[in-house]
């Protein structure tokens, strides 16, 4: 649901395991409990049902 909601912007999509190793995520996203986790211009926003939350009120860069 993320990709298709982000779908318009053409976002760069990292995946765990081929991107990120388990451990590196956790690294970068310490208390994540769902997937995925959604990065926009460098803020950290959380899963799909915060980026609704997010979408709501912002919209990402051109080039995010």
């Amino acid at each position: 649901m993320a990709k298709s909601a982000l779908a318009t912007h053409d976002p760069e999509i990292l995946m765990l395991n081929q991107d990120y190793s388990r451990e590196q995520f956790f690294e970068i996203f310490p208390t994540a409990k769902t997937f995925p986790q959604i990065i926009i211009n460098g803020e950290k926003i959380g899963g799909y049902h915060e980026l609704e939350k997010w979408m709501a009120f912002n919209k990402p860069d051109d080039d995010f």
